[in-house]
This record gives structure tokens, sequence and C-alpha cells, in this order.
């Protein structure tokens, strides 16, 4: 591990300096996070230190805040948090890691929409993309739940897709990994969802804090402008979408939205996730961001890079020819106990990941 200093004189009158650290492991199993295996997520370890270093009572955006990692660290931390995300699942599993809840009516509630969905006689099948991946007991539970779900909170919600991942893996052996699923494995496990979906819920419910308010938008980051007013961000933390047009409408994440009916195309049209596209649609929001943030708030970005062409393109090179911002600071660091550091083992390649950093107070805009 190793610490790298920024000096920011946002906030105060002198200068305060942020530490930022490359973690040997970049997962903790005893947090919310866990809850649902979203693509891209950040490391809740990484957010936490640096949230914990910002002024309390901070205004912070997350702007492509997925399942919310930020959100939920800057909750836990006292600021007022808010995220922004297309993704329609993504937001359903931030607010259900953010929003209050009452424990023994939550639990209660699950409960009750067990027995009744044991208690059906019959319900709908199924469809054949996703019911592929799992037994056919365990298949027909998730549908009985789907059908006595309409009552559940965010919270339960995000317990119920997450549980649907887990069922996934476990009906497969345990041979998919906790981000990416592979190959069928046959004969699929009987797999019973009630028990998964007791115990997922039971493991994550006591994380919730629900306090200080956080507001999760769902809604497209290149018209951020017409849901926050202008020069009402402090502090703007995210990691963007990632560099190599990552899809967050698959793996796991398609078996949930296959299940629910989603139209997948239709999700994928509002991200930004198309490498051609990339730049053009990044500039815009940048810019759509700038018009939300004031002169003297600190923007931090966790960016990648990505091989075109066996050639590396660094992500802090586009960030920062796009951004509107001038005079980031960056600090570079590999990536360590990844998904991307296993697949650079796996492609002789060695990709970095950077942070960014813009103080506007010191460095204005372009």
């Amino acid at each position: 591990m190793f610490d790298s200093e920024v000096e920011s004189s946002s906030f105060s009158g002198s200068p305060r300096r942020i530490t930022f650290r490359q973690f040997k492991k970049v997962n903790n199993p005893h947090s919310i996070h866990g809850i649902y295996p979203y693509r891209g997520k950040m490391s809740s370890l990484d957010a936490a230190h640096v949230i914990a270093q910002l002024p309390c009572g901070s205004r912070l955006l997350d702007p492509f805040c997925g399942t919310g990692t930020i959100i939920y660290e800057a909750q836990l931390r006292g600021l007022r948090a808010v995220g922004v995300d297309n993704n329609p699942l993504a937001c359903v599993i931030a607010k259900g890691k953010t929003e209050p809840l009452d424990r023994e009516e939550t639990l209660a509630r699950l409960e009750e929409t067990i027995a009744e969905a044991r208690a059906l006689s019959t319900t709908k099948s199924m469809n054949d993309a996703a019911r592929k991946y799992f037994h056919n007991v365990t298949a027909d539970q998730i549908m009985r739940v789907l059908r006595c779900s309409s009552e559940f909170s965010p919270f339960l919600l995000a317990t119920f897709y997450g549980s649907i991942c887990l069922a996934a893996r476990a009906c497969n052996n345990w041979l998919w990994t906790s981000t990416s699923i592979g190959r069928i494995n046959k004969p699929l496990r009987k797999v019973n969802f009630y028990s998964v979906l007791q115990r997922k819920a039971r493991k994550h419910i006591d994380h919730i804090i629900g306090n200080p308010p956080v507001t999760i938008h769902k809604h497209d980051t290149r018209q951020i402008q017409m849901i926050l007013p202008r020069s009402s961000v402090d502090i703007v933390y995210t990691s963007p979408p990632y560099f190599d047009a990552l899809d967050y409408t698959g793996y796991y994440t398609k078996i949930v939205m296959d299940i629910l009916g989603t139209d997948r195309s239709s999700v994928r049209d509002g991200l930004i996730q198309r490498y051609a596209s990339y730049k053009e649609e990044m500039w815009n929001a940048l810019y759509a961001i700038d018009k939300v943030v004031h002169d003297e708030s600190l923007i931090i970005f966790v960016v990648g890079d990505r091989m075109v062409r066996k050639k590396l393109i660094r992500g802090s090179d586009l960030f920062s020819e796009i951004a509107p911002w001038a005079n980031p600071c960056i600090i570079e660091r590999e990536y360590t106990k990844t998904a991307s550091g296993l697949w650079d083992t796996i492609n002789t390649t060695r990709r970095k990941e950077q942070v960014i950093i813009w103080d506007l107070a010191a460095g204005g805009r372009k």
C-alpha cells in the first residue's frame, strides 16, 4: 500500500491535504455493497478513505453512481449526497442501500411475501433466456416471489435482485465468479431461493443507516442541470463509465433484467458505453456537470486505461483533454486484486488507473 497526497484549497482559508491509497484488497465483505454484483463497482474501501477526508456537511454528487457505493459511504460519514444514474436497476439498488427502513417491519414483510409465494397454486413461468441458468425448482420460486413483490421497498428489491444472482451462481455449482457468469454447468443444482433471499436480507439489513437523507435520480447526466440547481454542488466524486465501454446491462444484470422483462436495449441506449461515441458523450456529461458546480468545488474522477489496436490510451489523458476544468492533479496506480488486474495477467498488459483531481478554487476553468 502506498499513499499519495494532493493539496486542495477548497472549503477553508488554508490548504488541506487529501491522500489516495492503493489497497491490497478492494472489497469489504462486511458491508452493504455485496448486496448486488454490479459490474464496474468501485472499491468501497477506496471510497471510504477519500470521503473520510472531505468536509462534513458538504454536498457531494456522484453523477455516475451505479449501485451507490460512493453515495452510501458519503451518507455513512454525514455528507449530503446526490446520486445520478440512467440505469433503472442500479438506481433501485442504490436506493435500497440508502433509504431509511424499519428493520422488524421489513423482515416481517419479507416473511409474509415468502408465505404468499409458497401458497400460490401456479405462477408465470420464467422466460427461456433466464430459465436456462436455474434449476426448475429454483426458477419457479423466483417467479413466485416476483409475483408477490409489488409492495417491496427498495431494500427488499435490491435484496431480491442480488439473491437472483447468488442463486444463479449456486445452481451452476459455484463455478462462476462473483462478477462474471460463465457456461452453464449441468446438472444444475436445486437451490432453495426462499432461504437465499432470507439470508441475504438478514446479512445486509443492519448496514442500513438511512440518515442523513440522500437523493438518487434516475436521469441522464448529460442533462444533469435539469434536476440540480446551478452552483449547488461542493464535491463531485465519481468513477465514470469505463473507458473500455463496459456493458452495464450484461452478466448477472442481464439475467435479472430478463426475469423482470426489462428491455435491455432501451436501457443501453441511455448509457455511455459505446466506445465509438464515448468521447463526445462524455464531453457533454462533463460540461453539464460544470453547470452544477461552483468556483470552489472539488472534482475527483477515478478513470482507467484502454488498449486500442495494441496502443495504450490513458484515461487521464482523455479526461484532461475534454474536461472544462484546468490544471488537474493526476495520481496513477496499478490495478491490484481486481477483475481488471486479472485480465491484465491473462492478456499480458499493464493497464493502470488514474485519480484526477480538479480543485476549481486553485485551477479554475479552461
